[in-house]
């Protein structure tokens, strides 16, 4: 599970294994191809075309339902997504709250079971239940086998209907976030995004930063009061894959959650940021010296369900080949230069890359962008390798998780479901104009951020463009 969207605790590595990782990671891993072939890979929404026919969206008693039934798969996976994530948090609440309390829910069983024994009963069936928070939307996850998805859903309900927040787990969970804020600074590629994120996104509702004083702040009585909150039907949706009837989901929704209070949601609208509009340099000195800089750029970039999104995703594949290979493979001036999104509400581009020539770097990068802006890419170069990009990205969704995933993600950014889904004809039939097009509009105002050594580097070429 993003994160669509981006997650406050990202810098500081606390994902959650799978969840976190499929609400952060919406975003598509940049092409490594040459710049001759100019395609290219990453991930994307990307099931086979076949699974739309098969799901179905539904009401039961207020929560909106999507279900996938696949008789095929021996694995359920349920996800509760919750609308609003940490831009819906109360201001005056810590921004680590939501995270704190879908964790400890999930870790502590409920008030009908003891902790130890939900944690063996867990582990006896292989049913997984994962909780966190995300800055558009939260969720709480669920996979199983079909064969225990009966007992695997009375427990994973049952966190939501009588939770426990169990004071060893709570204590454990804050300490370990304090020890990941106190190691920040000394990771420089941990050190680089956390700064990018607090700066680039300063008074923007994804802008408020974990904190020592966040985490102190934290008790019990304050994350029950948060999952009071949160556990109201208007802000809920249900994504569902795997070998279950709408008719046998219907009745366990009706038992279970259906009766949560009906509450009320107001959806929360989010722009870009500020500095999306201009460009910027900021450098940024690191407690010790380095053997490299640290380079992250941001750039504003359509969401998926932009008119723009297939223009602009195609164009990614080919920017991101252009730079891998000027940069790493041509002038060896970095491991491993990439180009990469991340998508939400409000979605940003980014450049990552570690050198100790950053003008040399962002050089080139500047001619890259020269060169889409200024020229057109030949239609039958634009439909090479979208084939074997498709391929590799229907692997991606192969699992009922991912599936539930995704399916979710796209109602709740999109507002439409069928956005989960890759469209091959829309990519391969982005024309030479719309490629230029996204280039000229999406390729420009870059916020560069520099950890490191800073002394003589070029702030005004890096702000330049």
């Amino acid at each position: 599970m993003t994160r669509p969207f981006r997650s406050v605790y990202r810098s500081i590595g606390f994902w959650s294994t799978a969840l976190l990782l499929s609400l952060t990671l919406i975003s598509c891993a940049a092409s490594h191809a040459t710049s001759g072939s100019a395609s290219g890979s990453g991930s994307s929404y990307a099931p086979n075309p076949s699974v739309v026919s098969n799901v179905q969206e539904f009401d039961v008693d207020g929560i909106h339902v999507i279900m996938r039934q696949s008789t095929a798969a021996p694995v359920v996976s349920a996800v509760l997504f919750i609308k609003g994530g940490e831009v819906a948090a109360p201001p005056e609440d810590p921004i680590s709250t939501e995270y704190f309390t879908l964790n400890i829910v999930v870790a502590s069983g409920n008030q009908d079971l003891s902790k130890d024994y939900f944690q063996r009963k867990m582990v006896r069936m292989g049913t997984s239940i994962r909780g966190d928070a995300g800055n558009d939307y939260s969720a709480i996850s669920m996979e199983c086998t079909r064969e225990n998805f009966d007992t695997s859903w009375a427990y994973f309900t049952g966190l939501m209907l009588h939770p426990a927040f169990d004071q060893v787990e709570f204590n454990n969970f804050k300490r370990s976030v304090l020890i990941g804020i106190a190691g920040r600074d000394n990771d420089p590629d941990v050190y680089s995004t956390f700064e990018a994120d607090s700066i680039y996104y300063a008074g923007h509702p994804y802008g408020r930063v974990l904190s020592a004083e966040d985490v102190n702040r934290e008790s019990i009585p304050l994350l029950q009061r948060r999952f009071s909150q949160l556990m109201v039907k208007s802000r809920f949706l249900l994504s569902v894959v795997g070998n279950i009837s709408r008719e046998s989901l219907t009745k366990k929704i009706e038992e279970t959650i259906a009766k949560l209070p009906e509450g009320s949601y107001t959806p929360v609208t989010v722009g870009p940021p500020a500095k999306a509009f201009s460009p910027g340099c900021y450098l940024i000195p690191f407690g010790r010296p380095l053997p490299t800089h640290y380079i992250v750029g941001y750039y504003l970039v359509p969401s998926k369900g932009d008119s723009d999104y297939y223009a602009y995703l195609r164009l990614r594949n080919f920017f991101g080949g252009f730079v891998f290979n000027h940069i790493r493979v041509e002038h060896n001036l970095a491991y491993a230069p990439n180009v990469d999104d991340r998508n939400g509400e409000t979605s940003v581009g980014i450049i990552t890359l570690q050198t100790p020539y950053v003008d040399s770097a962002i050089k080139l990068i500047y001619r890259d962008v020269d060169f889409f802006q200024q020229n057109q890419i030949r239609p039958s170069a634009i439909r090479e390798g979208v084939a074997g990009w498709a391929t590799r990205n229907y692997m991606n969704v192969e699992t009922t998780q991912s599936q539930a995933v995704y399916l979710g993600q796209a109602e709740l950014t999109t507002g439409d479901w069928h956005n989960a889904f890759f469209d091959y004809d829309k990519l391969a039939s982005v024309t030479p104009e719309q490629l230029q097009a996204a280039a000229v509009k999406y390729l420009r105002n870059f916020n560069w951020f520099v950890i490191g050594d800073t002394s003589g580097i070029d702030r005004a070429l890096l702000s330049s463009r």
